[in-house]
């Protein structure tokens, strides 16, 4: 019998995955199964649709069972999900698999130039760049009425093209067209930074705070780590003896699996010192916290994490954001902040003390050297050429 999942998108376009299951092979592995996406027509009410996605359910598996199912008349859209499928299969992280479906929801999206409809090995760079197009007029973006950003399109555009990809893999194509299509270029934007005063300024605002949102802080200022990396670091992962931090978890929020745990980014671990002062304040806040859970009593949710929500939970990364932007407001002076400016700042500072660009690669957790200079291209320019004037000074100074 067929199966079929619902999948509601972002922008409210509703659509049924129809899964025919082929059994198992003679070593018993499970094959692959067939499968058909239907996107109901406007207008049609839920009997309407309901009586419709099971008639295509049922023929659906009638042509599976002939073994009529043709690749060939697979349409992006279908082709699109047995693709998601199989990235989540072979363990690709779950936030990457929930973004491909919302990119997806908007591929099939026909009142911009959307082509899920179409047959995959009719499709040319033209229907790609048609859609890019559409996606940066007004209105495409439905939470602010605006086009959506370069930055957003490339990602559909990345999206289109690991599906194209697979699908020349597979010979279902003669060649991915997503490669001669244009999508928008991305201006490279210098990374915002904080100065110091800046940095000073939210030092003495959340004096005024209480001590887990201090010590959050100086965490955020002291390692430079991601907003997830923070939020995932447990108190099993902290050697107080010398000061150093085992970043190793990156803690994330879905709608569909609520705040969960995951590899980092990168897929490495790595290891942080932070100064004697913030390691009283991590001290200073785990006596606090414990006295806390232990007036919970059955209440008391504990899970191990440094930093949590009143009841002992992980905290959702986004109240952390929040709680910044409201920061930014509630005092005076403050610039607006947000947990990944931080990040930039510590790379700022590195660099502009001579730091070896290798040494704050490897800080930020960058997989590669070339990510680390390509963020801060502006930066290690500067202190190259403030290198450069020391040398001058150094060797042509005047006698």
């Amino acid at each position: 019998m067929a199966n079929i999942k619902k999948h509601t998108g972002r922008s409210g376009v509703v659509s049924y995955t129809i899964r025919v299951y082929r059994g198992r092979d003679t070593d018993g592995k499970q094959l692959k199964p067939y499968i058909k996406t239907y996107t109901p027509e406007k207008g049609m009410t839920a009997k309407q649709i309901e009586k419709e996605v099971n008639r295509v359910a049922t023929l659906f598996e009638e042509e599976c069972k002939k073994g009529t199912v043709s690749t060939e008349r697979k349409t992006f859209s279908e082709y699109a999900e047995y693709v998601i499928e199989q990235k989540d299969r072979s363990g690709v992280k779950h936030k990457t698999i929930v973004l491909y479906r919302s990119l997806l929801d908007r591929v099939n999206n026909e009142d911009f130039c959307g082509f899920g409809y179409m047959k995959i090995k009719n499709i040319r760079a033209e229907h790609l760049n048609n859609f890019y197009t559409a996606l940066g007029k007004e209105g495409a973006n439905k939470r602010t009425g605006k086009g959506l950003s370069a930055k957003s399109i490339i990602e559909h555009h990345r999206f289109i093209s690991v599906v194209l990809q697979q699908a020349f893999k597979e010979q279902l194509v003669n060649t991915n067209v997503a490669k001669l299509a244009t999508p928008p270029k991305l201006e490279k934007r210098e990374a915002e930074c904080l100065t110091i005063e800046d940095i000073q300024n939210i030092m003495h605002a959340i004096e005024s705070e209480s001590l887990m949102w201090k010590t959050l802080t100086h965490m955020f200022i002291a390692t430079g780590a991601r907003r997830g990396e923070i939020l995932g670091l447990k108190w099993s992962d902290i050697d107080f003896t010398t000061n150093q931090l085992h970043l190793c978890n990156n803690l994330l929020y879905t709608k569909e699996r609520g705040i969960y745990t995951n590899s980092l980014k990168t897929g490495e671990s790595r290891y942080v010192t932070v100064a004697k002062e913030v390691a009283a304040l991590l001290k200073a806040w785990r006596a606090e916290q414990g006295r806390k859970l232990l007036q919970l009593g059955t209440k008391n949710e504990f899970q191990g994490h440094v930093f949590t929500q009143w009841n002992g939970r992980p905290m959702h990364p986004d109240s952390v954001t929040d709680y910044y932007a409201k920061l930014s407001k509630r005092y005076e002076g403050l610039p607006k902040i947000h947990p990944h400016i931080f990040r930039h700042t510590q790379a700022s500072i590195l660099i502009a003390n001579g730091v070896d660009v290798v040494a704050v690669s490897k800080r930020l957790g960058h997989a590669k050297v070339s990510t680390t200079t390509d963020i801060y291209a502006h930066l290690i320019k500067k202190a190259d050429e403030r290198a450069s004037d020391t040398i001058a000074q150094v060797l042509y100074k005047a006698e």
